[in-house]
């Protein structure tokens, strides 16, 4: 494969990234900010590195008592419908100071799940569009919605798609460009161009990573430098990136996953009996640029030849547009948290760099949680939560949509509802679901408990001169509800 080519790159999928994008960029009557965010700052690859060395450090520390265990494997099918999480455990047991079997994807996944889930939120729903999800005339078939995560395909696509840009990250031009904390991905084989039946159909369809260090370009003059005569004709330079992955292939040096003698080797006794030497861990790889700077191959170590792949590199954002393309069929970005993935590892603590969520979709939550929400935000497709602790931690944080509790709960840490949203509570909706952890009142348009309706007077927990007290609520502030202003309120439950 010697063109630049991707999946699914074809009119009629360009004109449907168009419409998105038109969709998404136009201004409303409201005067609400278009959905367009420019590209600002964020401290979001900070995170990252500090959470990716972190583990790498502890994961492969072989002085470890009882000693951490790190091997490789690939993650299985689950299901459409609730996601898997990757085998990584950071808390120390009886038997390891910590765990990790998983894939480059696995891996990748439980980073941005733990730095922050609505960016993984969003690289999980690009897993279930219908590109990915057919069966093609010779039995190739793909199933990436019953996947656990999304595969290097899948992300690959999605670092050099349109959607991109509005949807949380931005897209890194140059290879040699790339900084500490970018996500990077690249495609194989068929899986660069599924329709194409004459390309070789890899066991893996490419490789996710993260990068910790910025590239340097490797001398010419380089032992093997031509990967036995693989190297491509078209190379005009090849630039040796640090990266933190989960693998099973060692890569060119230092490669923590390595021992005394440069070899992955496995762990005396595993949990896990398919899994394979290697596992999470800093490493080096090679990518061969052209004369334009664009990616050509890729070689993991000095045992590797080079391989064709396509690529695609990206940054985190602070500004989520919510536009159609990662949204379920209900108009709503589904966030999930692990609940092995951790809120404060290592002295630092995760998840909860501010996000300004815009444009007409939704936040549908579930999961171990908790969830911060603490963006500049103006969402209108409301907020849903299933399960966990959803928290709101700026007066923006909700959008201006309603809100809906079905399970788990809501704490209020502002009066983050806005006046013209209602809040439904289920009847099966636990004491102290909702905690308004502000002070003074939160105006709303109405509450809704169960089937009933309530359209006037305050509402809060016990001690806080609220009109209705409601074991449901917790905290020292009220709500307001706004739907009838009459003086008349006096009968409870109205």
């Amino acid at each position: 494969m010697t063109k630049e080519h991707l999946p699914f790159q074809n009119p009629q999928a360009q004109w449907l990234a168009l419409c998105f994008l038109l969709t998404a960029c136009a201004s409303n009557a409201s005067g609400r900010r278009p959905t367009e965010i420019a590209p600002s700052a964020t401290e979001h690859p900070a995170d990252i590195h500090e959470l990716v060395t972190t583990v790498d450090r502890i994961i492969n520390d072989r002085e470890a008592d009882p000693p951490a265990h790190n091997t490789y494997s690939h993650e299985t099918a689950y299901g459409p419908d609730h996601l898997a999480k990757p085998r990584v455990h950071l808390m120390p047991t009886e038997d390891f100071s910590a765990l990790a079997s998983t894939d480059c994807s696995g891996w990748v996944s439980f980073v941005m799940n733990t730095v922050s889930p609505l960016h993984e939120a969003v690289l999980q729903s690009q897993r279930r569009l219908p590109e990915y999800n057919q069966v093609y005339s010779d039995g190739f078939e793909l199933k990436e919605r019953q996947r656990p995560w999304p595969r290097a395909f899948v992300l690959t696509n999605y670092f050099r798609s349109e959607h991109l840009q509005v949807t949380g990250f931005e897209r890194v031009e140059r290879y040699e460009d790339l900084e500490l904390g970018d996500l990077a991905a690249y495609s194989m084989g068929r899986y660069t161009d599924p329709p194409d039946t004459d390309l070789m159909k890899p066991k893996d369809t490419g490789h996710t990573f993260i990068i910790v260090g910025s590239p340097t370009i490797v001398d010419p003059s380089t032992p093997g430098y031509d990967g036995e005569g693989t190297l491509s004709r078209r190379a005009d330079k090849v630039i040796a990136v640090p990266i933190i992955d989960a693998s099973s292939t060692p890569h060119y040096d230092p490669d923590s996953r390595k021992n005394e003698q440069g070899e992955f080797t496995l762990p005396p006794t595993s949990p896990f009996p398919k899994a394979k030497a290697g596992g999470i861990g800093e490493g080096t790889a090679w990518f061969v640029l052209d004369r334009k700077g664009r990616v050509l191959q890729r070689r993991l170590g000095p045992s590797s030849e080079y391989f064709d792949v396509v690529i695609g590199a990206a940054r985190l954002r602070e500004s989520i547009s919510l536009v159609p393309h990662i949204l379920d069929d209900e108009g709503y970005l589904v966030v999930e948290i692990f609940d092995n993935t951790p809120s404060e590892y290592g002295g630092a603590t995760y998840g909860r760099l501010p996000i300004d969520l815009h444009g007409e979709g939704g936040i549908r939550f579930l999961g171990a949680g908790p969830l911060f929400l603490n963006g500049d935000s103006d969402f209108t497709g409301g907020v849903i939560v299933e399960s966990g602790e959803l928290v709101a931690d700026s007066e923006t944080a909700l959008g201006t949509g309603d809100i809906e509790i079905r399970g788990g709960s809501l704490r209020l840490n502002h009066a983050a509802i806005d006046d013209r949203a209602s809040l439904r509570l289920s009847d099966k909706a636990q004491d102290a679901a909702v905690h308004l952890g502000f002070t003074g009142t939160d105006s709303l348009h109405t509450l809704q408990i169960g089937d009933t309706v309530h359209r006037c007077g305050t509402w809060g927990g016990i001690a806080t001169g609220a009109t209705f007290v409601d074991p449901r609520f917790s905290g020292p502030g009220m709500l307001e509800l706004t739907a009838d202003p009459s003086d008349e309120c006096k009968a409870k439950g109205r």
